[in-house]
């Protein structure tokens, strides 16, 4: 499953990171942002970025007269179904994640997959949180995308100095891209609001080490592109080609992600490059070690429990 990531780049550099050729050009190209499709929903950078927070999402232009090939905006995470009234963030429902197995026939999810609102959630990488021994006790895992000798995902600067070039394109660090649907939803006022949900299935072997659900990743050009060209590749074909990746790398962090109010730079680093551990342990502490910021139970149309 996924229930937390880290966004913590800025627009343009996102836009760098998922630069691509189209099929009749022989130059990358960069998806344009476009913040008018959710003009009150703002993206704002979070190593720890929760459900009901805005993200950058990447979409097929052809959904959306006018704009070009691709286009990046801000989504709510969380689709929020379209029978909802009332604000945006207490229908009731978990629908950070959608599972691959139920998503054909599900009431919520099965009418965007058919309208072809396929997308992909772009991020440096998300949190899992393993088992461990003892009652309740979890340990906190950032998961991310392999990276070339000497990258350290977690650092900022490796992704803001990075080159691109028209001819090259990205030369910096690979971001991590999640197979995802999304839908509008209009609120009492009129206003069309945008979401998403996460496609998660069953663990690759590698993976099941750390949890029994994987969001569907998209582990290179050709599985995106075919993800987002809903004219040529059907629904059923766009799902049939998703996998539990083993391409996936992982290491333990500090459990002051627990708690998705702490945004400390410190979240998605390794713990032994936490310099001060007193000082984020005291920080986690303050924040009331949320439990419920967990997140870890499957997220599928379930009422979330009273508290």
């Amino acid at each position: 499953m996924c229930g937390r990531t880290a966004c913590n780049l800025k627009c343009e550099t996102y836009c760098k990171a998922t630069s691509y050729k189209d099929r009749k050009d022989t130059l990358y190209r960069q998806p344009e942002w476009h913040n008018e499709m959710n003009d009150n929903f703002e993206f704002k950078q979070s190593n720890n970025t929760a459900p009901t927070d805005v993200t950058p999402i990447l979409v097929s232009g052809e959904e959306f007269v006018g704009y070009p090939s691709r286009i990046l905006t801000p989504m709510v995470w969380g689709m929020i179904p379209p029978w909802h009234k009332g604000n945006f963030n207490n229908h009731g429902l978990s629908t950070n994640n959608c599972r691959i197995e139920n998503i054909t026939t599900s009431k919520l999810y099965s009418e965007p997959l058919t309208k072809g609102r396929r997308c992909i959630i772009v991020c440096e990488g998300f949190y899992e949180w393993k088992t461990t021994e003892g009652p309740g006790k979890k340990k906190p895992y950032f998961i991310y995308m392999p990276q070339k000798n000497g990258v350290s995902v977690y650092d900022t600067n490796a992704w803001e100095s990075a080159q691109w070039s028209e001819q090259y394109g990205w030369c910096g660090p690979s971001l991590l891209q999640l197979a995802g649907i999304y839908n509008k939803w209009k609120s009492s006022d009129g206003e069309d609001v945008y979401s998403y949900s996460i496609i998660t299935m069953e663990s690759s072997k590698t993976f099941s080490q750390l949890h029994h659900r994987i969001p569907a990743v998209l582990e290179n050009e050709q599985l995106i592109e075919d993800w987002l060209d809903t004219r040529r590749v059907s629904a059923s074909q766009a799902i049939s080609m998703l996998r539990p990746t083993d391409n996936l790398t992982w290491y333990e962090v500090s459990s002051i992600v627990n708690n998705s109010r702490n945004k400390s730079v410190d979240c998605n680093k390794p713990i032994s490059k936490i310099v001060n551990k007193s000082s984020t342990f005291m920080t986690s502490w303050l924040s009331g070690k949320n439990k419920n910021s967990d997140n870890n139970d499957e997220d599928q149309m379930r009422k979330k429990p009273k508290k």
